[in-house]
C-alpha cells in the first residue's frame, strides 16, 4: 500500500500498489514529510502555502481568495 499526496491541496490517500499508476497526475508519493516553502512568497507558491505563510506571520487575508490577491495582501503587510 502506497501513500500519495495531492499537489496544492495536501490531501493524502493510501493506494494499493497495483493502482499507483492511476494517480500519477497531480499526486506524488508521500513519506509523511511535507516540505515547507522558505523565503519571501512569490507566484511559484501554491495558494495553500501562501495561506500557511500568512497564518504563521499573523497576516489577515480577509476576503482574498485568488493567488494574486493573497500575494498582494501579504506584500502589503510585509511592507508595513
Amino acid at each position: 500500500m502506497g501513500r500519495h499526496i495531492q499537489d496544492g491541496t495536501g490531501v493524502v490517500i493510501s493506494v494499493a500498489d497495483d493502482k499507483d499508476a492511476r494517480y500519477a497526475s497531480g499526486w506524488k508519493p508521500y513519506d509523511g514529510v511535507v516540505q515547507e516553502k522558505t523565503g519571501e512568497p512569490d507566484k511559484s507558491w501554491k495558494v495553500d502555502e501562501l495561506r500557511k505563510f500568512a497564518a504563521d506571520n499573523d497576516i489577515d487575508l480577509a476576503e482574498a481568495t485568488k493567488k494574486e490577491d493573497v500575494l498582494a495582501v501579504i506584500a502589503a503587510a510585509r511592507q508595513s
